[in-house]
């Protein structure tokens, strides 16, 4: 991973630790009522600033970027969506002129592997754009809210079985994190999209050079 890259994951821990307190809110004061009192309420709110930074860290570290994307876009064989670049992502696009990109850039290729490198390539030459930039932040966050909200999807709902909940509030705390999986996926997914199409868009308008080594 690029240091940019390291810094937008960085600057999203907030969005993700917060998504993490609502959870636990969620299932602590609305599912699970008989757990709580004034001192898991304290508790919380304490979790919230020194354990949850470390929990999420820990949920979102268990895969790679590659198996995170397989269950962002449901594809096994090559997930990343530079992988769809050209022959999809591109040609969708009304901002994008193939032949002008074409000729910025040079042959498109149409191999799955080779169009994510070669999108990568030219992603690398863009990357401080500020439209690049959101769109990335946005898709890793995105991302890795789904990859939480998957990984606790089974974990949450043994936990409160284990902890003695009715059987009901262990189907809704499933529910809701099956839905906020679902939400997050799709979310990650078009800001996955976006961010392959606006680095194309600035290829297909402007001839960028590869930076000096």
């Amino acid at each position: 991973m690029n240091s940019r890259s390291t810094v937008l994951k960085a600057a999203n821990m907030k969005w993700l630790v917060a998504l993490a307190a609502l959870d636990a809110t969620l299932v602590l004061l609305l599912l699970a009522p008989s757990l709580v009192d004034v001192g898991a309420v304290a508790a919380l709110r304490a979790a919230c600033i020194t354990a949850l930074p470390v929990v999420v860290l820990l949920l979102i570290g268990v895969l790679s970027h590659n198996a995170k994307a397989v269950l962002v876009y449901w594809r096994l064989k090559d997930p990343l969506p530079g992988s769809e670049a050209f022959t999809k992502h591109a040609t969708a696009d009304a901002r994008i002129d193939i032949k002008a990109l074409a000729k910025n850039v040079g042959a498109l290729p149409s191999d799955p592997r080779e169009q994510n490198a070669v999108w990568y390539k030219l992603y690398r030459r863009v990357s401080g754009d500020p439209a690049v930039a959101e769109a990335h932040k946005l898709y890793l966050l995105y991302r890795d809210m789904a990859v939480m909200s998957l990984v606790l999807l089974p974990v949450v709902p043994a936990t409160l079985w284990y902890a003695g909940a009715s059987p009901g509030s262990q189907g809704i705390t499933a529910l809701i994190f099956l839905t906020q999986y679902l939400a997050c996926a799709m979310a990650a997914r078009h800001s996955g999209i976006r961010l392959v199409s606006n680095v194309l868009a600035i290829h297909s308008t402007t001839k960028v050079k590869a930076p000096s080594t």
